[in-house]
């Protein structure tokens, strides 16, 4: 079939039509309409099927061994690709009996290999099919098993485009994924098809096919053989198809086409390499114009954040954490499988990820994957050059004000997961970033990678305590630059003064704080106004958490690797007095009982110095260092926070990830009648 280019154009329409009626059933009525119109009979069939229903079905089920007891019903199963599980269940209806017999009728056989010598089975099976399952199994071994090409791009993207709108009941309807029967379809009767499935998402992410430039019309799709057989029809379809591949570019011959088939995937790996060692940092790919992988991101989304709960059961998520790299032996590592279900060149993924995590939809992905798949994880931390990945997201926190802040969030949890590792975090100092364009508060020529990381986070809290003010998203910079504080080194002149300038703005920003509290308790009982009084309170609490986690990052630097960084010293000898002034503070003096030493040391050195050039400063500050015994700071607990996620991650990224599908999936949606949206629980 894949070489019968009518045939591949047959089935594209086909499957065009049926996501057209598909789409409206959904959007106008619901998933109980689609599915009645999937499993409509006339009355003589009805009636046919209630004479036989009774003899037939109990056959069939006796036949394939098949218990619907309740009693035996596991919640929860381990997954193996090999094997075909079936989840028994309570099912009172013709409908979900005829979808558990049409699962087991198939079996691990095609539908061409299926018996037929058994006149029961081939009478159920042409009477009672399930639609619904025979469509989406036969869409996902469409994708598996059909090569992609130049002249099948169309048909895999009208496959992902079909899956998706039949995932999309969940945004027109309330209903939990766990308790639709599409969404039980895809979770339940799809085992054996979900690792290659999974698989193929993930090649066609990592390939990166652009749509083919030689497929404008019908005319240029099919061969001169092919076109002489065409009839008066066919030649609609061929207006109608230059409409479908929403002009992918111009006409090219067959044999033109049978020539550059496999030269797309080869060409953009091979560019994706170049522009990874090369770290072009203006360049980034344009992922919404690749539009297979971009549906595949968006499906893998969909279908790998439903089902979280440990009691359901969600084969896709399972796989997407689990699949191993095809480039080293499988190693068994904490919290990990102890069997892989798939491998994937880790090396071509981790390229990938270099060029598009400046979309949501690859950030959120990449969080999934580093969060989750633990041997992804320590494949990025073993990386030399994670400077490749590190900088693209750096850059999305940069430009914040121009990003959707869900997208900011996921980003700042990475470099969170990041930090976690000290291998890491020690890293990112010995790496050297030279013509910074994108980074426009100064000029910097040279800069290490872990100063630029402090930097953009320093920046970071300061932009959200003037604009957002969100407290979660200090929580996060301030947790990333406590885990990689005891590493610190060499830093930067610019990135030691950002630091004392930011525990400067907390000081000033209490002092106001203090003084607004003050005038509101001046003020008579009839002029006192509780809520501003609670909300000031509330603030002075979190500013002076703020303060104490800075001057812990500072403390962590100072006692871990002070002779590495003469150019902090140097910079806290500076703003001495912002330090100085909370030595007696009952709050903040034992965090700053270190600081106090090291100005003490430091300053007394200097006052002795009758050259007081900076450059002069600055060595007698090295050289002290050196010779400074740590046993005398006072020691605190080493500064080490780990990200946990939510107990109900679906409550937020169900809706975000439906609200990236509804912008950005290149497909119309009725706006009106989505509920996903309007959840109290959701803002969208």
């Amino acid at each position: 079939m894949t070489d019968n280019k009518l045939m591949i154009l047959h089935t594209t329409n086909a499957l065009f039509i049926i996501r057209c009626i598909t789409k409206y059933l959904i959007e106008i009525e619901n998933e109980l309409a689609l599915l009645e119109q999937m499993n409509f009979r006339s009355d003589e069939a009805n009636l046919e099927l209630d004479k036989e229903t009774g003899s037939n079905f109990d056959n069939l089920k006796s036949q394939n061994d098949y218990s619907t007891d309740s009693s035996t019903a596991s919640p929860k199963r381990l997954y193996n690709p090999n094997k075909n599980y079936r989840m028994s269940k309570s099912k009172s209806n013709h409908e979900s009996a005829l979808l558990d017999s049409q699962e087991n009728s198939f079996g691990n056989e095609s539908d061409s290999d299926m018996p037929q010598n058994n006149d029961l089975v081939e009478s159920n099976s042409k009477k009672h099919e399930n639609i619904l399952y025979m469509l989406i199994k036969n869409i996902i071994q469409l994708c598996t098993e059909v090569p992609v090409k130049s002249y099948t791009y169309n048909l895999h993207l009208e496959a992902l485009n079909t899956v998706l709108i039949l995932l999309s009941s969940q945004m027109y309807s309330k209903t939990p994924a766990n308790e639709s029967l599409i969404f039980d379809t895809f979770m339940q009767k799809m085992d054996r098809f979900v690792s290659d499935f999974v698989r193929v998402l993930l090649k066609n992410l990592i390939q990166q096919m652009p749509p083919p430039s030689n497929i404008h019309n019908l005319s240029s799709y099919l061969s001169n053989e092919e076109q002489n057989q065409r009839s008066f029809v066919s030649s609609v379809a061929s207006g109608l198809w230059s409409v479908m591949t929403f002009g992918f570019g111009s006409a090219k011959t067959s044999t033109d086409q049978s020539n550059q088939e496999d030269e797309s995937e080869k060409s953009f790996l091979s560019n994706l390499s170049n522009d990874s060692s090369n770290q072009n940092q203006d360049e980034q790919l344009d992922c919404s114009s690749r539009y297979l992988a971009w549906q595949s991101c968006h499906i893998l989304l969909v279908l790998s954040n439903n089902c979280t709960n440990e009691s359901l059961y969600n084969p896709y998520r399972l796989a997407l954490f689990h699949f191993t790299d095809t480039q080293n032996t499988p190693t068994n590592l904490p919290n990990s499988e102890p069997l892989p279900w798939f491998s994937i060149d880790f090396s071509k993924l981790f390229q990938m990820f270099t060029q598009t995590v400046h979309t949501d939809q690859y950030s959120l992905l990449l969080y999934m994957l580093i969060h989750r798949n633990q041997h992804f994880k320590m494949f990025i931390l073993s990386r030399l050059q994670i400077d490749s990945l590190v900088m693209p997201l750096l850059k999305v926190i940069f430009t914040a004000p121009e990003r959707n802040s869900h997208h900011i969030y996921m980003t700042l949890i990475i470099i969170l997961i990041l930090s976690e590792d000290d291998i890491f975090n020690k890293t990112i100092h010995t790496i050297t970033i030279k013509k910074l364009i994108w980074y426009t508060e100064r000029s910097l020529s040279e800069i290490s990678l872990g100063g630029l990381l402090i930097l953009v986070l320093i920046r970071t809290i300061q932009f959200n305590m003037t604009r957002m003010r969100d407290k979660y998203l200090h929580t996060n910079c301030l947790a990333a630059l406590a885990n990689m504080s005891s590493k610190f080194q060499n830093l930067h002149p610019y990135v030691c003064q950002r630091i004392n300038s930011l525990f400067n703005m907390l000081t000033r920003k209490r002092t106001k704080i203090i003084t607004q509290i003050n005038e509101e308790n001046s003020k008579s009982d009839a002029d006192k106004n509780e809520t501003v009084s609670k909300d000031l309170l509330q603030d002075l609490s979190i500013i002076e958490e703020l303060m104490k986690m800075v001057l812990e990052i500072i403390n962590s630097c100072l006692t871990n690797n002070l002779h590495h960084n003469s150019d902090l010293v140097y910079s806290i000898l500076y703003h001495k007095s912002i330090y100085l002034q909370f030595r007696d503070h009952p709050t903040f003096q034992d965090l700053t009982q270190n600081i106090d030493t090291v100005i003490t040391r430091f300053s007394h050195e200097i006052e002795s110095v009758e050259d007081k050039t900076i450059e002069n400063l600055r060595e007698i500050i090295t050289m002290g260092a050196k010779q400074f015994s740590r046993e005398r700071f006072r020691k605190f607990p080493e500064l080490k926070f780990k990200y946990v996620e939510e107990d109900q991650p679906e409550d937020f990224f169900v809706p975000y990830v439906w609200s990236l599908v509804y912008k950005y999936s290149n497909l119309y949606w009725i706006d009106h009648t989505i509920d996903l949206f309007n959840s109290p629980n959701n803002n969208r």
